[in-house]
């Protein structure tokens, strides 16, 4: 029996790909704690906190990490089902999809939730029929955070969500100036030359609007061939207290309290180089700018995702 339990509670090797040496360090970068708003009932919470073990435990058994997803996905089922009860939308008699009782939600909630529904059902249809010794948990670790976002999601009322879609109507009204263009950026100590700007969500809670926005630089460097797929990414930013003029941009950055600042450029000097950074996305070849919208819009994804688990529920 000692044996046993020596073996049981013996780290997963595999973590170690991950520079992970010890359980403060898994814990700190792969744990997806329930982040839950007010009006998620008792019994979801409690249901997402053998999600939490799950994924506790898969430090001693990698495999335990698919497990966790499985169960966030039939605990959103079981989401979907409650929140028909609380919106006193008759089940059908015998048989429902859970395709059809998301339909049946949908216009009282997100117009969206059926699209994410559909990318995490195809995660858990991954996770369905696994390679035997794959390590697809780790590929699609990220879709822990969606589906809390998702789950927060079918409890919002309609009337926050069309708030929310308003604010962002708003906002990206308010900077459409810097949707295209050439602009000094300063982030901290950090100095870039941009050519976008472009909020893609946003969110108030505690009454400070929150938003996440994509910064494109001027990139000096872009891959010609396949054979070297070196990118340079967007910045993902989340921001708050937002002042936007006609020339100018102010913000202050979430996560560190740093000012953001964006400014019209004419500069000569910097002409040049965004005729340069067109030049060299327009020249390389087709599929490694296929490639690169792939991965960038990937990466975004993944952010805004992250925005909306570490923002946007109390």
């Amino acid at each position: 029996m000692d044996k046993l339990i020596e073996e049981y509670h013996r780290p997963d090797e595999r973590w170690g790909l991950w520079g992970i040496n010890s359980y403060d360090e898994f814990i700190q970068k792969f744990m997806v704690i329930g982040k839950f708003h007010k009006g998620i009932p008792p019994e979801i919470i409690e249901e997402y906190k053998v999600v939490e073990r799950l994924l506790c435990y898969s430090y001693y058994h990698f495999p335990l990490l698919d497990e966790a997803f499985s169960k966030v996905t039939r605990i959103f089922e079981a989401a979907v089902k409650l929140r028909m009860e609380e919106l006193e939308i008759p089940a059908k008699k015998g048989y429902e999809s859970l395709y059809d009782k998301i339909k049946k939600i949908e216009p009282f909630i997100s117009t969206t939730l059926f699209e994410e529904w559909i990318a995490a059902k195809e995660q858990r249809n991954t996770f369905a029929h696994p390679t035997a010794g794959s390590l697809k948990g780790i590929i699609h670790f990220r879709g822990l955070f969606q589906m809390v976002n998702i789950i927060n999601t079918v409890f919002l009322d309609k009337n926050k969500i069309d708030e929310s879609e308003g604010l962002l109507s708003n906002l990206k009204n308010e900077s459409d100036h810097f949707r295209d263009g050439l602009f000094k950026f300063k982030f901290g100590d950090k100095n870039y030359l941009i050519w976008s700007l472009v909020p893609y969500s946003c969110f108030e809670t505690q009454s400070i609007l929150k938003s996440f926005w994509v910064v494109n630089p001027v990139l000096t460097y872009f891959p010609q061939t396949l054979e070297k797929l070196d990118f340079s990414f967007p910045i993902a930013l989340r921001l708050a207290n937002l002042k936007i003029t006609k020339d100018s941009f102010e913000a202050e950055n979430l996560a560190s309290g740093q000012k953001v600042y964006a400014t019209l450029t004419n500069d000569p000097r910097n002409l040049d180089l965004l005729k340069r950074h067109k030049e060299l996305v327009e020249s390389s070849e087709l599929i490694v700018r296929k490639h690169y919208e792939l991965r960038m819009r990937f990466e975004m994804g993944c952010e805004l995702t992250k925005f909306l688990y570490d923002e946007c529920w109390n």
